[in-house]
């Protein structure tokens, strides 16, 4: 599927390049029903650019390993 570039500017560029590496193949294992809400936090920007980096080599996302981390530490790996 092709993911046209929308044309506003600067932060739909930025809307477009994350949209393009959402990860859809678990999408919504959360409470049940897909719902996400959002939660930040800050954490090392030395983290962050390995954790980027690492999710891009595995073709996914941050969320994704973050999301993953968490279930794995609360015991409710799949």
């Amino acid at each position: 599927m092709a993911i046209r570039k929308p044309n506003g500017g600067a932060k739909a560029a930025a809307a477009a390049s994350l949209t393009s590496v959402q990860d859809t193949r678990r999408r919504g294992n959360g409470n049940g029903n897909g719902e996400r809400v959002l939660m930040s936090f800050k954490i090392p920007s030395d983290l962050k650019m390995m954790l980027q980096e690492n999710a891009r080599e595995r073709g996914t996302t941050a969320s994704r390993i973050i999301i993953d981390g968490i279930r794995h530490e609360l015991g409710l790996d799949d």
